[in-house]
């Protein structure tokens, strides 16, 4: 996956995305997209390559609850 601008701003921006349409719908493609860029910001964490080491490790953690969210099956009446 080639991203554009920095790890930070990818998570920022997959944040607001994933905020934006919390409740609906997304395509696979998108999931898959948010998906990576958290691989990828894990990736430089894990290497020690992430610049700013702290927001990107908060980001990272509050995309990682978002996706999960996404994951667990809706609530039944």
């Amino acid at each position: 996956m080639k991203l554009h601008g920095s790890t930070e701003g990818n998570l920022i921006a997959a944040l607001r995305s994933s905020r934006r349409l919390r409740g609906l719908k997304v395509h696979a493609d998108t999931l898959q997209h948010w998906t990576d860029v958290l691989r990828h910001a894990d990736h430089e964490l894990a290497s020690g390559q992430a610049m700013p080491r702290e927001p990107v490790m908060q980001l990272a953690a509050e995309l990682r609850v978002e996706l999960t969210s996404r994951a667990l099956p809706a609530a039944q009446d």
